[in-house]
């Protein structure tokens, strides 16, 4: 059986060789170390070259190696050779290079001495002064860096300052819109001291806006233009809706005070005057009120979303105001027209149309009217029949040297005047038409004409609930005539005179008026209604007695 190889000892044997070879070059080195003159020698026999010539001589065989000396020698008289002729030829490269490293050698010690000189003394200082120049020219960089900047933005800086200029002239203007345009562009550019400034003046600009605007509330005008500024104010947000609200109730309230008093200011002290005044009055009253409600209710009210109940309330407020200031003013001014029944009645229905009319926005005031005029009517025809029951006194008394039947019945009566006849009804004629009888009275024909036109002008405004007040009043204005009648006597056939007189006052006169009074003016029947009552009756008893 053949004999295998085993490779594993084979390498084995070289790795055992080179180890050997290098322990060999390390023990050579130490070797030639310890021998050699240490004075003498410069080699380091550790270098790299040493190490790999070293390397290099342990794997020479030996007759390479016995030549080694001879092949080293031949080549130092070589190489010295060459370096022989190297200088005999470049000797004065050699100089110069010599020279010159001289000379770089004295410029480095120089520049070496110069350069510390220059660090340790010059540069101190010059950083120094390099630091003062820099604080002393910053001011005037930053300068030469503003004005740099702006001239680049020369263009959108005059546009910017030019802003505050535009928006007032806006606002001069009545361009509302345009201001604020302005405004919220100033609010959108940068937070600049530049730009504060141009919205300080803009916000100068727009508080003008807002004092026209206010002001404009308290001028004449229509629905559109007070919407418009109301719009105005709104997009301008320095007012709540309540807060806007309120002020536009108060200029426009402001406004109707300015109308008011410039009536106010026309009145005079007479009767015509008055009246002339409370029409007028009731005029701008209805307009200014009527406009105010509705301007109000379309500008506030008929929004989306709808108001907050704050700015109802607010109308209704000052709306009751104004009904209540119009009711004091007819109380205050209304008892002028009690002796021009045709002026309150006129007045009366002036009102009546207004409070309709205002019925359709919720404020009906008619009933407030009803206790006025019904005070007034009854205080005038209460005036009117006691004034016609004075000049009745005054004319049968103050007779003067006249005998009673000279003031009492007519001279073409004579001795004999008309006397009702026994079945004389007061019915007998019409309500409104006198009875003939009375024009042979003087005093009563006249009595008679002031009472019937104190009733004509109760026609004109005669309140239901008026009619019993009205026939107390006339009963009363009665009762002083009958007795200032009573206290007139006669003699002999003056007495008879007298007596016809009381006779007539008392079965015609008397039924008369206040049938008048109650089926003329009120159209009432009632059986037995011309037979008086109470005091009334008790001096007419007495009358027919006497």
């Amino acid at each position: 059986m053949a004999e295998q190889f085993e490779l594993p000892e084979v390498a084995s044997t070289a790795e055992a060789t080179s180890e050997a070879s290098i322990a060999s070059v390390a023990s050579l080195a130490e070797i030639l170390s310890s021998t050699a003159d240490p004075a003498a020698s410069k080699v380091s026999f550790s270098s790299p070259p040493a190490t790999a010539y070293l390397s290099h001589l342990t794997t020479l065989p030996l007759d390479t190696l016995l030549s080694e000396p001879t092949t080293l020698s031949s080549t130092s008289a070589q190489l010295t050779n060459a370096l022989t002729t190297l200088c005999n030829t470049n000797y004065r490269t050699f100089l110069s290079l010599h020279r010159t490293n001289t000379t770089l050698s004295t410029t480095l010690a120089s520049v070496t001495a110069s350069l510390s000189s220059l660090l340790s003394s010059s540069l101190p200082e010059l950083e120094a002064s390099t630091r003062a120049f820099s604080g002393t020219s910053k001011a005037v960089q930053d300068e030469r860096r503003t004005a740099a900047a702006v001239r680049e933005q020369h263009d959108k800086l005059r546009d910017l300052l030019e802003i505050p200029a535009l928006a007032d002239a806006c606002v001069r203007g009545g361009h509302f819109a345009e201001a604020l345009a302005l405004a919220a562009h100033t609010r959108a550019l940068p937070n600049v001291p530049i730009v504060a400034d141009v919205q300080a003046e803009v916000d100068a600009a727009l508080r003008g806006m807002l004092a026209q605007l206010l002001a404009a509330l308290r001028e004449q005008a229509k629905l559109p233009a007070l919407f418009k500024a109301a719009s105005f104010l709104r997009r301008m947000g320095v007012l709540a809706e309540d807060e806007l609200a309120l002020a536009f109730l108060a200029s426009r309230a402001a406004y109707l005070d300015a109308s008011f008093a410039a009536v106010e200011a026309a009145r005079t002290g007479e009767r015509e005057a008055h009246a002339r005044f409370l029409k007028r009055y009731v005029d701008a009253w209805r307009e200014g009120v009527h406009d105010l409600v509705t301007q109000y209710t379309a500008i506030f009210l008929e929004r989306t979303p709808p108001p907050p109940p704050v700015v109802r309330a607010l109308l209704t407020t000052l709306a009751a105001g104004l009904v209540e200031r119009l009711l004091d003013t007819l109380r205050s001014n209304v008892r002028y027209l009690r002796g021009d029944p045709a002026a309150l009645a006129s007045l009366l229905t002036q009102l009546t149309y207004c409070a309709a009319s205002f019925a359709r926005v919720g404020m009906d005031f008619g009933a407030h009217l009803a206790p006025i005029f019904y005070n007034e009517v009854r205080a005038g025809v209460t005036e009117a029949f006691s004034e016609a029951s004075a000049s009745f006194v005054d004319a049968i008394k103050n007779t003067g040297t006249k005998s009673p039947s000279e003031v009492l019945i007519t001279p073409s009566s004579g001795s004999n005047p008309p006397v009702p006849p026994r079945d004389y009804s007061v019915e007998s004629s019409p309500p409104h038409v006198a009875p003939h009888i009375l024009t042979s009275y003087p005093p009563l024909a006249l009595y008679t004409n002031a009472l019937l036109t104190a009733l004509n002008g109760l026609r004109l405004l005669a309140p239901q609930d008026l009619l019993g007040d009205a026939v107390e009043a006339l009963d009363a204005s009665l009762v002083a005539s009958a007795e200032a009648l009573l206290q007139i006597n006669g003699e002999g056939e003056e007495k008879g005179l007298v007596g016809a007189a009381r006779q007539v006052f008392g079965t015609v006169f008397v039924p008369f008026v206040r049938r008048a009074l109650v089926e003329g003016v009120y159209g009432v029947r009632v059986e037995g209604a011309w037979v008086p009552g109470g005091r009334l009756g008790e001096v007419l008893d007495r009358m027919g007695e006497a």
